[in-house]
């Protein structure tokens, strides 16, 4: 037979509990995308700038060095992914995805990586 004590079946249940709130609160939680993110994607030698500013989920900012596609972005972020939308209503980007100081994805196409290079 087992011998489990008291406090070990009191002390379970609240670590379980603080656990769940935990892993609760950091799923629900955007990713902070404010900043300036420089990158590009496979197909061009082009540098591609995002400067962003974020409130709860929703972003705000602009692209440049995308050629006919330069221009105001708004968007929103749901946990580590982000979706951009062009201003004047053209289509939404596919979702991104934000890894710490890094914006990965496919764009038209192609693999666009952008690196955080200042907040």
């Amino acid at each position: 037979m087992t011998y489990v004590s008291k406090q070990t079946l009191v002390v379970l249940p609240i670590a379980f509990a603080i656990v769940m709130l935990v892993g609760v609160a950091s799923a629900q939680s955007p990713t902070d995308v404010s900043g300036t993110w420089t990158g590009s994607t496979t197909r061009g030698a082009a540098t591609l700038v995002l400067d962003l500013k974020q409130d709860g989920q929703k972003v705000t900012g602009t692209l440049s060095g995308a050629g006919t596609d330069d221009g105001p972005v708004t968007g929103t972020i749901s946990g580590n992914t982000i979706r951009l939308r062009y201003d004047d209503g053209r289509e939404t980007t596919p979702s991104l995805s934000v890894k710490g100081d890094q914006i990965e994805g496919m764009l038209s196409g192609a693999q666009l990586i952008l690196r955080r290079t200042s907040k």
